[in-house]
C-alpha cells in the first residue's frame, strides 16, 4: 500500500512539475476560467512563516512556511486567481452568488509574530487581503500554544532521550538530533490531540519539566503578536477572527468550558479592535474537533462564519459558511499550483 502511494505521488509530482514549468498549467486555468460560469473558492491556511534566522522544528509547509516561497506563491496567485477577502467570500457563499472566477482566500491561524514581521510586508507589497485567526489569550504575552511549548522544550533540552508513562507505553524516545526531535515533536503532538484537555495540559507540563528546560522556556523570545501589531494590521485591511482563547481542542473539554473559550476570545478581540468579530476557526480543525452544539453556539453569539481544516473547496451552491473547508499550503510552488488547479477543476466543494 505504501509503495503504491509513493508511485502515485511520484506520478502526480511529475505531472504537476511538467505542467507548471512548461506554462501549460496557466493555459489550463485560463481555459477553465473562460469555459465555466461557476468556480470554487479555495481557502488556504498558513501558520508560521520562517526564514534562515528562524529557530523551529519543521512540521512541513502548512505549519512552517518559507517566506521566500510565500512571495512566489502570491505572484502566481495574483496572475491566475481572484484573491478575495474572507468577508467577500462569506458574503457570496451566504447569498448563493458563487464565484465567477477561480478564487482564493488567504488565512493564517494562531497569531504568530512572524505573520507581522515576515508575511505582512509581502501582503502589502502585492496588495493582498488576508485573515488571521487569533488565539487571543496568547496575544501580547510571552506564552505559546501547547504544541509550541513542546517544540521549544525539545529545541532547548540537552537530554538525548525522554519518556513519559502516558505516551507510547513509556518507551524511551531518542532526541539527540534535530531529525529525531522533529519526529518526536510530531508524534507527541498527535498523541496528545486525542486526550481530554485536562490530561493533555498535565502531560505537557510534566514533559517540559522532565526535559529540564522550564526556566529557559519562560525566558524565550516572544513568538506571538502583540495588540499594537494586531491593530496596525487591522487598520491596513487585514481581517481578524477568533481561534479560541488558549487553543485547546474544543471537543476534548466540557462543553461549557469550550463555550467560554469561544466567547472570551471573541469578546477580548472586539474590545481591542473596537469592531465586531465575525469569523471563527476552531483549533486543529478536524471533523472530530468540534460539535454541532458549539457550531450553534457560535451562531448564537454572532459569528457569521466557522472555518475548519477539513480539506475541500467552497461554492455558492453547496457551500456552508458555518462549515467552511480549508486546505493546508504545500511547497514548492509547482506542487501548490498543481493542487490548486486540481481543486479548481473539481469545484464541487469536495
Amino acid at each position: 500500500m505504501a509503495g503504491s502511494k509513493s508511485v502515485k505521488h511520484l506520478i502526480r509530482d511529475t505531472v504537476y512539475y511538467g505542467l507548471f514549468s512548461s506554462g501549460l498549467l496557466g493555459l489550463v486555468l485560463k481555459k477553465m476560467a473562460a469555459d465555466r460560469r461557476e468556480h470554487p473558492c479555495i481557502i488556504l491556511t498558513y501558520h508560521r512563516f520562517v526564514d534562515n534566522r528562524s529557530m523551529y522544528l519543521s512540521k512541513g509547509p502548512a505549519m512552517h512556511h518559507e517566506i521566500r516561497e510565500f512571495e512566489k506563491e502570491l505572484m502566481y496567485l495574483k496572475q491566475h486567481y481572484h484573491i478575495v477577502s474572507i468577508d467577500e467570500a462569506v458574503s457570496r457563499i451566504k447569498r448563493g452568488l458563487g464565484f465567477s472566477r477561480p478564487s482564493v482566500v488567504l488565512t493564517f491561524d494562531d497569531g504568530y509574530l512572524d505573520n507581522y514581521t515576515l508575511a505582512y510586508p509581502v501582503l502589502k507589497r502585492y496588495g493582498m487581503p488576508a485573515a488571521i485567526y487569533l488565539t487571543t489569550g496568547l496575544i501580547g504575552t510571552s506564552e505559546r500554544t501547547w504544541p509550541d511549548q513542546i517544540e521549544l522544550a525539545l529545541l532547548e533540552t540537552r537530554q538525548d532521550r525522554f519518556n513519559h508513562p502516558d505516551l507510547f507505553d513509556g518507551k524511551p524516545m531518542a532526541i539527540s538530533s534535530k531529525t529525531e526531535k522533529e519526529k518526536v515533536c510530531l508524534d507527541v503532538g498527535q498523541a496528545l490531540k486525542a486526550l481530554p484537555d485536562e490530561q493533555r495540559r498535565h502531560i505537557v507540563k510534566e514533559l517540559v519539566d522532565s526535559l529540564g528546560v522550564n526556566g529557559s522556556t519562560e525566558r524565550a523570545p516572544r513568538v506571538m503578536l502583540n495588540w499594537e501589531e494586531v491593530r496596525e494590521m487591522a487598520q491596513d485591511g487585514i481581517t481578524f477572527g477568533s481561534h479560541s482563547f488558549t487553543h485547546p481542542i474544543l471537543s476534548r473539554m466540557p462543553v461549557e468550558k469550550a463555550k467560554e473559550e469561544i466567547f472570551k476570545s471573541k469578546k477580548i478581540l472586539e474590545e481591542h479592535l473596537g469592531v465586531e468579530v465575525k469569523h471563527f476557526a476552531f483549533p486543529n480543525g478536524g471533523k472530530n474537533d468540534f460539535s454541532e452544539e458549539l457550531r450553534e453556539y457560535c451562531q448564537e453569539i454572532g459569528f457569521e462564519s466557522i472555518a475548519s481544516l477539513i480539506p475541500g473547496t467552497n461554492t455558492g451552491v453547496t457551500g456552508d459558511v458555518f462549515s467552511l473547508k480549508r486546505i493546508g499550503t504545500m511547497s514548492p510552488i509547482w506542487l501548490m499550483a498543481g493542487n490548486l488547479a486540481r481543486l479548481s477543476a473539481k469545484g464541487n466543494g469536495g
